[in-house]
């Protein structure tokens, strides 16, 4: 009997267990407030010369952010920035699909782009973009 109860509950168990596995994006915070949302969108949107863009989510280690905006005119980008994008200029952004194998290449892709940038946040990014882009 207490066999059965068991494995009844062990899909539960390994779910959660999954669920609760350590991330490469574990201590990167990913709060965005609607105050940013509001406040960044406009700078953002002329930094890139569009009318429009939605701030969609962001990824923030120290003073460096990933933003990753939607435009109707351009494929969602992530941009990168070191400071707070109304004062500061995107150094560089990514667009695109990236394939599951691809997580070293754009983890290096991005050290080579943005001199400075966190390693972490560096591996959050590829790990995000490469296998939980929908998160």
């Amino acid at each position: 009997m207490r066999d059965k109860r068991f494995l009844a509950v062990l899909p539960c168990l390994l779910a959660t267990s999954m669920a609760l596995r350590a991330t490469p994006c574990d201590g990167v915070s990913r709060i965005l407030t609607p105050a940013e949302k509001a406040a960044w969108a406009p700078a953002i949107s002329r930094q890139m010369g569009l009318p429009f863009l939605e701030v969609l989510q962001v990824f923030r280690d120290g003073d460096w952010r990933i933003v990753y905006v939607g435009t109707k005119r351009t494929d969602p980008a992530f941009l990168f920035y070191r400071g707070d994008p109304r004062q500061h200029r995107y150094i560089d952004l990514w667009a695109g699909a990236a394939m599951e194998d691809e997580e070293d290449d754009i983890r290096a892709w991005t050290a080579k782009r943005a001199p400075g940038f966190p390693a972490r946040l560096a591996a959050c990014f590829a790990w995000h973009v490469t296998k939980h882009r929908d998160l």
